[in-house]
């Protein structure tokens, strides 16, 4: 769990350090820069990093090392995002990249790693009935 918790704070170190020197030390735009090339491969990587992050922390599983795997592509998933709409920033110096990695980084800063759960510890009612998975006979 240690080691889960170095490698995510590293993730997000690493974002902010370069979103922080994008900030400072960013090339002046050129008026002809394709903006919008870069703005749907942007959001489509933020989208996807979102949507992994959460769809792969939230997994569950008995086995420790599947769920740290789980955790870790999530996170990269995430990073990713994050690290392409900043270097879509630093090109274009659109501050729209820098707000939606931001954004996706905020999301992974919400997924941070907690021990796993067993079954039925935290996870909420089951809303199923019981008879649900029964099979019927008529």
């Amino acid at each position: 769990m240690r080691v889960l918790w170095i490698i995510f704070l590293a993730m997000i170190g690493g974002c902010l350090m370069f979103g922080a020197v994008s900030l400072v030390a960013a090339p002046a735009p050129s008026p002809d820069q394709p903006v919008q090339a870069f703005l749907i491969a942007g959001s489509a990587l933020a989208l996807s990093g979102i949507f992994g992050v959460y769809f792969f922390t939230l997994r569950k599983t008995e086995n420790p090392a599947q769920w740290n795997l789980f955790h870790l592509i999530g996170y990269a998933l995430a990073e990713g995002g994050t690290l392409a709409n900043l270097v879509f920033f630093f090109i274009t110096r659109d501050m729209t990249f820098f707000f939606i990695g931001i954004a996706v980084l905020i999301a992974m800063g919400t997924r941070y790693p907690r021990p796993p759960q067993k079954a039925g510890q935290g996870d909420g009612m089951d809303l199923r009935s019981p008879t649900s998975f029964e099979s019927s006979k008529d």
